[in-house]
């Protein structure tokens, strides 16, 4: 009589149900609700459940989810294992025949021929001795070294047997800087240079874009003189520019990339705090990836949260045009 009683409460137009029925998730009770709806018509069919979302994962994809969630710790007795099994895949063929190919949508950039080679001896020679004028040594920067936070997305990531998440360099500041911290009790080179390659991801896979670089770095113990040493760094600059004859006769802009700078910008156009990271990733891309109507939208997206109003302001101080400001 009680399995009755049930069964004609449930019949009814606004099912009624048991008081022990508390299903653990939300979605049982709506599946079953809407397949005891009166009108077959607004019943869903078992596509349509299936394209709802409100079923349980299949056996399959909950057991691949577990092994993920195993796999993810690092104490996990099957990291060395799975991690063995990637790196014994055979490389498709097609893949490693693509690798070296550029996308579709991108520029065919020839191979640097004997006289390529020889201007870049050149520019890099006379870039030495203006280096070497000022006190620099040349110091070797690592090229590898795990993932930092410091980059977003474009940093071209790889993965070594333990597991490790490596990158590549992002640019020259990076290795340098791990030097530095390694050597707390030991005298550090005061003014050093450096040449090198720095890599950016590249949508669709393949090979990462390359960009050749150069760095400069006069480092300070003592703060009472740290202004005269950025003043120095962009002497560095001004005698790069008025050395080479192409540099000399094109009007020239020098992007100060100063940390206290940056916050003075950010403090007046009303950034916040929590966001000022995230902003000034994404200027970075300004004039070099993107437009700023595209470093606009990235500004405004929601995991950045910049307001208009602070945008319409950061926008002012884009010098890269033509501008008539004394800067």
């Amino acid at each position: 009589m009680e399995r009755a009683i049930v069964i004609e409460k449930i019949r009814r137009s606004s099912p009624a149900f048991p008081a022990d029925f508390k299903p653990s998730d939300k979605n049982q009770m709506e599946v079953i609700t809407s397949l005891l709806t009166h009108n077959p018509k607004e019943r869903p069919s078992s596509s349509e459940l299936m394209k709802s979302g409100k079923l349980p994962l299949p056996l399959e994809s909950e057991t691949i989810r577990r092994a993920i969630t195993s796999i993810a710790d690092s104490n996990s007795p099957y990291l060395e294992k799975v991690l063995s099994a990637i790196f014994e895949r055979q490389i498709e063929q097609a893949k490693d025949y693509t690798w070296d190919m550029a996308p579709s949508n991108a520029p065919v950039l020839p191979d640097p021929n004997d006289a390529d080679l020889m201007r870049q001896y050149l520019v890099k020679d006379t870039l030495i001795s203006i280096f070497r004028r000022h006190g620099a040594v040349e110091a070797p920067t690592s090229h590898l070294h795990p993932r930092s936070s410091h980059y977003g997305p474009e940093v071209f990531q790889v993965l070594d047997r333990d597991g490790t998440v490596l990158q590549l360099p992002y640019d020259l500041v990076m290795g340098h800087a791990r030097s530095l911290a390694r050597s707390k009790n030991s005298p550090v080179v005061q003014r050093s240079f450096s040449f090198g390659s720095i890599f950016r991801n590249r949508s669709g896979g393949g090979k990462p874009n390359v960009i050749g670089e150069v760095d400069f770095d006069i480092v300070s113990t003592d703060a009472l003189d740290l202004a005269l040493k950025e003043a120095e760094v962009i002497k560095v600059l001004d005698e790069i520019t008025m050395t080479f004859p192409v540099t000399t006769s094109t009007t020239m802009c020098f992007h100060l990339g100063h940390s206290d700078l940056l916050n003075v910008v950010f403090d007046f156009c009303g950034i916040p705090s929590g966001a000022r990271r995230a902003a000034a990733e994404i200027l970075t891309h300004l004039n070099t990836q993107h437009t700023w109507q595209k470093v606009r939208s990235e500004l405004r997206a929601p995991d950045v949260g910049i307001p208009a109003t602070a945008v319409d302001e950061l926008q002012r101080f884009d010098f890269r045009g033509k501008n008539n400001a004394g800067m």
